[in-house]
């Protein structure tokens, strides 16, 4: 699942299994708006929540997913906007928890429309992945409908 939201979001990571770390040096190393703006973090907090909304969609329980990763790339940030005022300028929900937890909110509920409305080619590409055998030209394949 986060492979085909890094791919659908035009996201720079096609790493298999997201992480907080990769997607906060990410938003606070990229320059001109790039990663660290509304949409960035929007696009990175997809990519990191997508393993939790697949697995929700299928299970009542999370057992391999951590939404955590989605709290602590925003953690990462907010100790990134410490030192670095670009960073504490794009970072808008600082200090209001509600804004937070909305932003958080809203990212998964887009991950999960995303992810239902392409549900087959989700499935295709999990199968891909689970028979070991496919490469990434292949998974691309699959996600571009080749």
């Amino acid at each position: 699942a986060a492979l085909f939201v890094a791919y659908s979001l035009a996201l720079p990571v096609f790493c298999f299994r997201s992480n907080s770390l990769e997607a906060a040096l990410l938003a606070a190393e990229s320059t001109e708006g790039g990663f660290l703006s509304d949409t960035g973090i929007l696009r990175l907090l997809m990519w990191l929540l997508a393993p939790v909304a697949a697995e929700a969609a299928q299970y009542p329980t999370l057992i391999s997913s951590d939404p955590r990763e989605a709290t602590g790339f925003l953690d990462r940030l907010e100790s990134y906007a410490e030192k670095n005022p670009t960073v504490a300028e794009a970072l808008w929900w600082m200090g209001n928890d509600q804004e937070r937890t909305d932003l958080l909110n809203w990212a998964y509920a887009e991950t999960s429309v995303l992810l239902r409305d392409n549900r087959k080619v989700v499935r295709e590409l999990t199968e891909r992945l689970e028979g070991g055998a496919a490469t990434i030209g292949d998974c691309i394949a699959v996600m571009e409908r080749w």
